[in-house]
């Protein structure tokens, strides 16, 4: 299961991948430098729609999907290639769930 402090953690990873400021992205997502500060750093609470809010500034987008898949689809998890992670990687090849110390791709 995701943590709120592993939400905050890849939000500030790909804010700084995309060269983007931590106040400019507050201001994109209509909150303030402090609810942004307070999210990246794993603490208090988001509502819904900041946490949409901000992916969508990122160019990310919330999905929901097994924990079966999620798990299969997690990068680092050190385990090997399975048909249904191959299945998977075929349906989704633009999806990509990060994980702590993963670098994110740089959004064009």
């Amino acid at each position: 299961m995701t943590t709120l402090a592993d939400i905050g953690h890849l939000l500030r990873q790909t804010r700084k991948a995309q060269g983007i400021s931590a106040s400019a992205l507050a201001a994109q997502a209509g909150i303030s430098r402090n609810t942004l500060g307070a999210l990246e750093a794993g603490r208090g609470n988001v509502e819904l729609n900041t946490l949409l809010a901000l992916l969508d500034s990122l160019g990310l987008a919330l999905q929901f999907v097994p924990l079966q898949v999620a798990d299969l689809t997690r990068v680092g998890t050190g385990t090997r290639t399975t048909g249904l992670q191959d299945e998977v990687s075929r349906l989704m090849p633009a999806a990509r769930v990060l994980q702590p110390g993963a670098a994110p791709e740089r959004r064009p």
